[in-house]
């Protein structure tokens, strides 16, 4: 069930960003003790395969993947109402990971696709078995972090003759099974790393390799029974739930990849969205009766909110959601500021970051973050802003781009010169130093207190 995913994206930004190396392996050994009459490997079919290199992507936080079949945002999957933002990946933090990310892959495994599913178990995957990282439960940080659990043997990670287990038989129970299981991989885990801690510093690798391939181990049990419980959960459904389906059409773009990016279709005051299929549908399953208001976020689109009304048991199809009409070619989502659905003191899409250093310290200016967008070589990219008519803010409302060479978060970063009031745009051309963008909103203000809409769109050839 090996399957290479080839990203064009990031590692992460932050600096705690170490890389336990074996996510994928331990997935797939967890994968292969359950088994293909696993509930979970059945529900999902072939997308049951995307799940080893699935596990690495709470490391993708704010980029762009991107392989031969599929283009998605890994925000998607990782941010949400019940966690609105990005979490460290070692003890104590990570382990407020796990509950909302629990119910959110379970949710989907129920609700969406097999391939949105697949994406949203991924991320769950990623926070439990990070946990298992000797350095990452004992919270063990610099040089010592990094040979500690990147010394592992890869390809000795199997679960020969393993039986997975069932944390619990609804979900209350299996949540709390969960929870305590991952109590016990952080003391399993800590004491590893304190076990092998005096021989990491000594560089004395063949002492150490063994110790942490325990850790590997007890962690691919973790998942696979971790995912065995979600596959026999998930088997439990409700006959009163409602089916809601649907179609959006989306903007046209000249652009390779963000031409190919879904639409994300959220539903206001809930917990639950989805990104569409490759044609253009969508489908919510197992929905509770009740009043709905839908909303689909697209490249320079969002649509109005959409009152649907499902009543128990009822399939719902509703009309085609048509963004195509009217486009500019813009390249960022919710430059409007129009949707706050994962929270309500933010904007989806775009996450607010303080400045570094001295500039910090001078003023109580900050950084709205946009996403990462491929720019083509050679293509010419045009960065506007609509001011507001009541715009003002005493030190300067700026947007910018910030652009760097690779995707990966190591990347030195240039800003570009801003675009302000008065200043109707700014232009920079796609080229080997200039592969990735970021629209940057700087302000003291809520970026919608200053802007109506911000807007990244390739030139119009003369």
């Amino acid at each position: 069930m090996k399957l290479t995913l080839t990203l064009i994206s990031a590692v992460l930004l932050s600096a705690d960003a170490f890389a336990w190396g074996p996510h994928t392996e331990i997935a797939q050994a967890a994968l292969d003790a359950m088994g293909a009459d696993d509930p979970l490997v059945r529900q999902l079919g072939p997308d049951a395969k995307r799940l080893a290199p699935y596990a690495w992507m709470a490391d993708f936080r704010q980029s762009l993947l991107v392989r031969a079949d599929e283009v998605f945002y890994a925000d998607d999957y990782l941010l949400f109402p019940a966690a609105t933002r990005h979490y460290q990946h070692l003890c104590p933090e990570v382990e407020q990971t796990y509950s909302p990310y629990f119910r959110r892959a379970l949710q989907a495994i129920r609700t969406e696709s097999t391939h949105n599913a697949s994406r949203w178990i991924g991320s769950l995957l990623h926070f439990t078995t990070d946990t298992g990282s000797p350095p990452h439960a004992a919270r063990i940080v610099g040089p010592t972090h990094s040979k500690m659990e990147g010394w592992v043997d890869e390809k000795l990670i199997h679960l020969p003759g393993y039986q997975p287990q069932l944390f619990g038989a609804d979900d209350a129970s299996a949540e709390a099974g969960f929870l305590r299981r991952m109590q016990g991989l952080i003391e399993f885990s800590k004491e590893r790393a304190q076990r092998c801690r005096a021989d990491v510093d000594g560089d004395r690798r063949a002492a150490v390799e063994p110790v942490v391939l325990e850790s590997a181990l007890e962690t691919a049990r973790v998942t696979a029974d971790l995912l065995h419980t979600l596959g026999v959960l998930t088997a439990k459904a409700n006959d009163d739930d409602a089916t809601l389906t649907g179609k959006v059409i989306v903007p046209k773009i000249e652009h390779a990849t963000m031409s190919r990016l879904p639409a994300k279709v959220v539903l206001l005051g809930t917990s639950y969205s989805t990104l569409t299929e490759p044609d253009g549908t969508f489908t919510f399953r197992h929905l509770p009766a009740g009043e709905y208001r839908l909303v689909v976020i697209a490249p320079g689109r969002v649509s109005e909110a959409k009152p649907v009304s499902l009543a128990a048991a009822a399939t719902v199809t509703l009309e085609p959601v048509d963004l195509s009409q009217g486009t500019d070619g813009n390249l960022v989502r919710n430059g409007t500021f129009t949707v706050r659905w994962v929270s309500a003191e933010a904007f989806d899409h775009w996450s607010l970051r303080s400045l570094p250093g001295k500039l910090a310290a001078k003023t109580p200016v900050r950084d709205w973050d946009g996403e990462w967008i491929p720019l083509q070589s050679g293509v010419t990219y045009h960065l506007t802003a609509r001011w507001k008519a009541t715009a003002a803010d005493a030190n300067g409302p700026q947007v910018f781009l910030r652009t760097k060479a690779k995707p990966d978060g190591g990347s030195i970063t240039t800003d570009s010169a801003p675009v302000v009031l008065g200043t109707k745009e700014v232009a920079v051309t796609g080229s080997p130093e200039v592969a990735w963008a970021q629209v940057c909103i700087r302000t003291s203000q809520s970026p919608d207190t200053v802007l109506e809409a911000v807007s990244l769109r390739q030139a119009l050839e003369k």
